[in-house]
């Protein structure tokens, strides 16, 4: 059964890569909000598809550019929700189920400060609460979208490469 869906999520792909690549954005921009990032294996998918490019059935150029722009989009979303509403956010469900998630990330942030955002891009968890949380806490505008833009230029890679890499594809 599980063949059998890959093989038919492999023809799809094979004939039409454009699902790839947007899936793919869609992905790396869900792993970054909150509540969805802690369950979406995105990284597992991006890799899965990302190892069919040395097949030909997609190119490994436009699967770093969607998984670099998911990526920055979906810590961007998280970062203006945080710095629009403020901390009236986490009253709102699912955030006010999820306290101690909050509670680490918040450490998190206050921790590393303006490098949790770098930081935060590769660390599971935490991830998806740290752009609300800089948001909220008033982190200014350029100094997160410069640390946003470097984490998503350096997590692409890393989440592409990798399943390019597993079948002896050429970078």
């Amino acid at each position: 059964m599980v063949t059998s869906f890959i093989s038919a999520a492999a023809a799809l792909i094979a004939s039409h890569p454009n699902v790839a690549y947007a899936a793919v954005f869609l992905l790396a921009l869900s792993e970054s909000l909150p509540i969805v990032g802690v369950v979406v294996p995105g990284t597992a998918v991006i890799m899965a598809i990302s190892a069919l490019a040395p097949s030909g059935a997609v190119t490994l150029g436009p699967l770093l550019v969607a998984a670099t722009a998911g990526a920055i989009v979906g810590d961007g979303l998280p970062y203006w929700v945080g710095h629009r509403y403020r901390r009236e956010i986490l009253k709102v469900w699912p955030l006010s189920r999820y306290p101690e998630l909050i509670a680490r990330s918040e450490m998190f942030f206050a921790r590393h400060g303006d490098k949790s955002i770098f930081l935060a891009r590769f660390t599971p968890g935490v991830r998806a609460f740290v752009p609300l949380l800089a948001g909220m806490l008033g982190m200014p505008p350029v100094r997160f979208y410069a640390a946003n833009i470097l984490s998503g230029l350096a997590w692409a890679p890393s989440n592409v490469l990798p399943g390019q890499l597993t079948v002896g594809g050429d970078i």
